[in-house]
């Protein structure tokens, strides 16, 4: 699956760039400067860690405690997991099971990956016609009224469906209840049934969050994508691709979310052929910037993953502390 989304990736570059991507002149950098050395590195830094930030704010909403040291772990080694899946789809399901590894119960850890989703959900939100509408206005872009129909459309889906995972917590505790009656599982049933009652507890949490901590996840979420983007930023800056930097951010949000639609693994190949045909340029600059940034922001959980699954695994499996829950006589779990 590496060698795969690697061939993908350079297919891609080749396709919207041609030969160039293999001509070593390409690599060479063209406007050296520390302060862009320094936002390359300091993105590159933020891109990975900011999601981690969120899983720990997010367990400690809940009265779980667990040390941003693992947050960090959990969040590379579920990353790895998902690489392997059509555009990181496995992301959820491997959350959820690096979480249980680190002692945290099976419905707060659904909790956690569901609300993350809907984070990264309001993000897309907003981000995409924002940056649309700054395409038009920039004139950057122009947009036919179809196009912005289909814009405004994925808009309203998206935060619809955000808005929905967080006040209709039920459908999915519903289908933890479901599946604790079917035989196949019914070895399983009991902590089935817990889970959906952690589950419950964690999204009726997460509803009412204070606003700091609301505004803190956002900012976690922004954090993580805006690092990415700067970090293909200053890497155009450094191979000497002269850019907008609010075209550049605007351009990245949309594609990143197209590219969930994309079956393959990190949207490889789409990716690479999208973003170098979006920026334009000289096609060596684009070439090495756009390798090096999909290295940096995708590629590179290749090697980060394995790591911290192995840190994991040499870990010992203690449980995190969890204050103890009333029960609720009003939930209908």
């Amino acid at each position: 699956m590496v060698l795969l989304s690697l061939l993908l990736g350079l297919a891609g570059l080749y396709l919207s760039v041609g030969g160039a991507v293999f001509e070593p002149d390409a690599y060479r950098v063209q406007d050296f400067g520390l302060p862009l050395l320094i936002l390359a590195v300091a993105s590159f830094l933020t891109k990975w860690i900011s999601p981690a930030a969120r899983i720990w704010l997010l367990c400690r909403a809940q009265k779980v405690t667990l040390s941003y040291r693992s947050a960090l772990l959990a969040h590379l080694a579920a990353m790895f997991v998902a690489a392997f899946t059509p555009n990181n789809t496995g992301v959820g399901p491997a959350t959820v099971a690096v979480l249980g590894r680190l002692g945290v119960p099976l419905g707060r850890g659904i909790g956690v990956a569901v609300q993350m989703f809907v984070l990264d959900l309001i993000f897309f939100a907003w981000t995409v016609p924002l940056g649309l509408a700054y395409l038009v206005y920039a004139d950057e872009i122009s947009l036919s009224p179809n196009s912005a129909a289909v814009a405004l459309t994925i808009a309203v889906l998206t935060i619809t469906g955000a808005a929905a995972l967080i006040r209709y917590p039920r459908p999915v505790a519903r289908l933890l209840l479901t599946a604790a009656e079917w035989p196949l599982l019914n070895r399983f049933a009991s902590r089935l049934r817990q889970a959906a009652r952690d589950y419950h507890r964690s999204m009726r949490t997460f509803q009412q969050a204070t606003v700091s901590t609301w505004f803190a996840l956002n900012v976690f979420t922004v954090l993580q994508w805006f690092g990415s983007f700067m970090l293909f930023w200053s890497l155009l800056r450094l191979y000497g691709v002269e850019t907008n930097p609010l075209a550049t951010l605007a351009i990245l949000s949309s594609l990143t979310l197209v590219s969930h639609v994309v079956p393959t693994p990190g949207a490889a190949g789409f990716m690479e052929a999208a973003v170098a045909f979006s920026i334009g340029g000289r096609a060596g600059a684009a070439a090495a910037a756009v390798l090096i940034w999909r290295l940096a922001s995708f590629y590179a959980i290749f090697v980060l993953g394995p790591l911290a699954g192995w840190l994991l695994h040499l870990s010992l499996p203690t449980a995190p502390t969890d204050r103890p829950t009333t029960h609720e006589p009003n939930s209908p779990l």
